[in-house]
């Protein structure tokens, strides 16, 4: 009985240890979270003129079909935009200014927007026996860095129907580029076509 009781009181003293200690070490990262977020809101506006904004070539934009998913990248050919994916918005303030912040989104909210069109229209200009199309404008939201999942497989899928297993290689380094949660879940998918 004595050593049940000596036991209990160990693993109660561990325990309070512990809950202690991640407390303690959560209070920090909150600290420093609300510190870097204060830091954040008073960082000067920064031109952001000169940033890698990505554009939409008309020429890859097959119109033909007179979609949804078309008209919307037609639409964002003109526009700006940024694959800010995998930044969180204090580090976009710390980065360049608070009075940036929204600017920025929008051209991010574009870039979502983009990516979702291309995800749909691919679908759609395959359904209509357009490969080839549906292939160059997979291409072109992976080389701006896309995150979805389906851009990658769809475009694998086609690689393979055609006998290019090696541009899956090309697939993976570029899904290694991506600075999402997502990499990872690409990366396992492309690997599963790979000879």
């Amino acid at each position: 009985m004595f050593i049940f009781l000596a036991v209990f009181i160990i693993f109660v003293l561990i325990l309070n240890f512990a809950i202690h200690k991640n407390n303690h070490s959560q209070e920090n990262v909150q600290e420093q979270f609300w510190e870097n977020e204060r830091q954040a809101n008073f960082t000067r506006r920064k031109d952001i003129h000169n940033l890698n904004y990505l554009t939409i070539p008309i020429e890859k934009i097959p119109q033909n079909l007179h979609t949804d998913a078309e008209k919307t990248l037609v639409r964002l050919s003109s526009d700006k935009m940024l694959n800010l994916s995998g930044i969180t918005n204090t580090e976009l303030k710390l980065e360049y200014g608070a009075a940036n912040l929204d600017e920025l989104s929008s051209y991010d909210a574009n870039f979502t927007e983009f990516v979702s069109a291309v995800n749909t229209y691919a679908q759609e200009l395959l359904a209509a026996d357009q490969k080839d199309t549906a292939k160059d404008l997979l291409e072109l939201a992976v080389s701006f860095h896309a995150d979805a999942i389906s851009i990658y497989t769809t475009l694998a899928d086609l690689y393979k129907e055609d006998g290019q297993t090696g541009h899956i290689q090309d697939l993976i380094s570029s899904a290694e580029e991506i600075n999402t949660l997502a990499r990872n879940i690409i990366i396992e998918n492309l690997k599963t076509y790979l000879p």
